[in-house]
Parts: structure tokens; C-alpha cells; sequence
């Protein structure tokens, strides 16, 4: 049996609202490294987005290579990790041989994907984020044009080599069917044509994905997401935080999601402009400490009510009218954008536009376009 910790979307150097969050990260990712040492794991997984930012600040810099070294050298744990499509894979593998002399493995290179690392009784295989392109190129086949059909491709071939004795873990930043998205993580691609089936990882043990935020993300057994250490937006304020807690083997599996201590909360808070100036309403919350999102009536008439607002909640970081109508229409509208794929969406503004439907060979350009512009944000 193999114990470890799995963590995904640490996000150093995030902003929420223009507000600065690293004095957050490194209290709730000490507290991770706390609550770790309890725990004594066999290891930890990172599922990308080590960082928020391709280009980080010295300080984001700073903050990471200070918690691995506590997590990797001080106590001694080995850490499995991959880039995420956060994250700039060139930064990140600088010093990668160097890593894996003190087993922190961190792969951010498609090819990597295939070369298993064993863990006593495990096999961990870390598949980094990737594009369709990268695939198609890898393995010359022009067909692989979705994230579906590329993910395939890649775990069928870690197939051939599977050792069906060991314990096999996957390590993978990605979007798997039925996962529920907030706003705060970076789009892979949009609509359900990028989705990657979980049928797809079958044959492992346990699926250890990055990318969506919320925890309860999906609901199957050997297949999670941990989410984010910590709220990074407003839609993720009601989100229980934390790491997962895996025990495994072929036989058996046990969970346990810990809850991490947090700096600050966040609130959206929905009522009248008077209403959250009273201190009865105050009570309920930590005014002077949490962050608040503002949807507020009564505003008519109010010339610039934020700093009065600040008064009684220095880190109100959204303030807006409250509306009464044509939201439902706005949000169906919204649901519905991000159901379709780059294609589908100039395809329905072609059709509306002009009546008439793109031709085969203006849609293989359109192809061409949108991979090239993903590659070049990968890049």
C-alpha cells in the first residue's frame, strides 16, 4: 500500500480582483506542509499549476522554491509533480535533473509521460498539460484533433507497457467529462468537444487530476480532483479547501479530504446598501480581515459609495448595482457559449452573419488557426 497526499492548482503569484494573494498562498500552503507532517505521507503529488503565471514574479519564485525545499529537503519527502497549462514548462524544468537526485520528480515534457517512476509497489506515471497538436506531431497522426481523442492516444500507448501487478497511479492536468468549472481556472479549450472521457483511465489504480478547482469536481471513486488550496474567485467562495489523503493498492482504496486553514474568506454578499452598514449585519462576518464581493440595492443617488462601503470592509474587492431583470436570459446565454468549441462559435456567428454555412476548407483553416494560436500560448 502507497500513502500519499494529493494537491493540485497552487496558483503562486494569483491576483484576485487586482489584489495581491501570495501573503495568503504561503499561509494556507504552510498550513498544507503542517498538516503534512502530521500525516507523514509516503510522498505528494502536485497535478499543475504550480504557478498562476507563465512569467512569475521574484516573489512567486521565491515563495515556490522555498515551500519544496521545506516539503523535499527539510522533510524529506519525495514529490511527484507536472506542469499545467498555467505554467511555463521551460521555467519549471530548469534544474529537473537536479530534482530528481533528491526524488522530486517533476515531468513537464510530453515525452516523459511514457517513462513510469515505481514507488516501492507503485508505478506513477506523469503526464504534464498538453495540446492536440503536440500529439498529433508526436505520433504523426493528423487525425488527433480534440483533447479527448489525444489524451486517448497517449494513455493507450502507457497501456502497452502497464504492469497489471503493480499499483498504478496517474498524475494529469486536464478536464474530464462531467467536471464542474468555476471562474477562476484558465480555459483549455471551450465547449464539451475538449472534455476528456473518464473512460479514457480505466486500467489505473488512481487518477490524480489538476485543473478544476472544486474538489467534488467529479464524483468517481479512483478518479479525483483535489481543487485548489484556496478560493481563487468569488464563484469558489462556498468551496469546502484543501488536499486529499490516498491510501491504495490493486485491492483497496481509502480517501480522506483535509480541510486547510485559511487566511481570509471570501463572500458574495447580496442585500441593500443600508443593510451592510448596520453592525446587526456585521456580526456575521469578519469585516476588517475577509474579502467580499458586493451586490447591493439602493445605490440610486449614491455618488461613489465604495469607500464608504471600505469604511466597514477594507477588502471589498467588487461593488455593483443589483439587478432584477434579464439575468436568467444572460446566464442561459453564458451556459450556452460554453458548451460549443472555438469552431462551433464562428461557425454560429458565420451563420448568423451571412445566412450561410462555412465550407469544408474554411473550417480546416479555421483548425489550422485555432491550433496555432493554442500552440503559441503553450509556448
Amino acid at each position: 500500500m502507497v500513502k500519499f497526499i494529493h494537491t493540485a492548482d497552487w496558483h503562486i503569484g494569483r491576483k484576485l480582483q487586482g489584489k495581491d494573494l501570495l501573503e495568503d498562498q504561503q499561509v494556507v500552503l504552510e498550513n498544507l506542509i503542517t498538516e503534512m507532517k502530521k500525516i507523514n505521507p509516503d510522498f505528494l503529488i502536485i497535478a499543475g499549476d504550480l504557478y498562476d503565471r507563465s512569467v512569475p514574479s521574484k516573489e512567486a519564485t521565491t515563495l515556490l522554491q522555498e515551500l519544496l525545499v521545506k516539503i523535499n529537503i527539510e522533510c524529506n519527502i519525495p514529490i511527484f509533480a507536472i506542469s499545467g497549462n498555467h505554467d511555463s514548462r521551460e521555467r519549471l524544468a530548469i534544474g529537473e535533473a537536479w530534482f530528481s537526485k533528491h526524488k522530486f520528480y517533476l515531468h513537464t515534457r510530453l515525452e516523459q509521460a511514457f517513462d513510469k517512476l515505481s514507488y516501492e509497489d507503485a508505478d506513477i506515471y506523469l503526464l504534464p498539460y498538453f495540446e492536440p497538436f503536440e500529439v498529433r506531431e508526436h505520433f504523426e497522426d493528423a487525425t488527433l484533433t480534440t483533447h479527448n481523442t489525444a489524451t486517448k492516444r497517449v494513455i493507450d500507448e502507457i497501456y502497452k507497457n502497464l504492469d497489471t501487478n503493480k499499483t498504478n497511479i496517474l498524475v494529469a492536468h486536464t478536464f474530464v467529462s462531467g467536471g464542474l468549472e468555476t471562474d477562476s481556472e484558465r480555459e483549455i479549450s471551450v465547449g464539451t468537444v475538449e472534455n476528456v472521457a473518464v473512460g479514457v483511465f480505466d486500467r489505473f489504480d488512481y487518477v490524480a487530476l489538476g485543473h478544476l478547482h472544486n474538489p467534488n469536481a467529479i464524483k468517481e471513486e479512483r478518479l479525483k480532483y483535489s481543487g485548489s488550496p484556496m478560493a481563487y474567485s468569488f464563484s469558489e467562495a462556498s468551496q469546502t479547501k484543501g488536499m486529499r489523503l490516498i491510501e491504495v493498492t490493486k485491492e483497496s482504496y481509502s480517501e480522506e479530504f483535509i480541510q486547510l486553514k485559511q487566511k481570509r474568506k471570501l463572500h458574495n454578499i447580496s442585500g441593500s446598501y443600508e443593510e451592510v452598514l448596520t453592525k446587526e449585519f456585521q456580526l456575521n462576518y469578519d469585516c476588517k480581515n475577509d474579502y467580499f464581493s458586493m451586490e447591493l440595492s439602493d445605490l440610486e443617488g449614491i455618488t461613489d459609495p465604495l469607500p464608504r462601503i471600505k469604511e466597514y470592509y477594507p477588502n471589498t474587492l467588487i461593488l455593483k448595482q443589483k439587478r432584477n431583470t434579464g439575468i436568467d436570459n444572460e446566464v442561459k446565454l453564458d451556459r450556452e457559449m460554453l458548451t460549443k468549441s472555438p469552431l462551433q462559435l464562428i461557425e454560429g456567428f458565420y451563420n448568423e452573419q451571412t445566412g450561410s454555412e462555412l465550407t469544408d476548407g474554411q473550417k480546416k483553416i479555421l483548425v489550422n488557426i485555432i491550433d496555432k494560436v493554442n500552440q503559441d500560448e503553450t509556448n
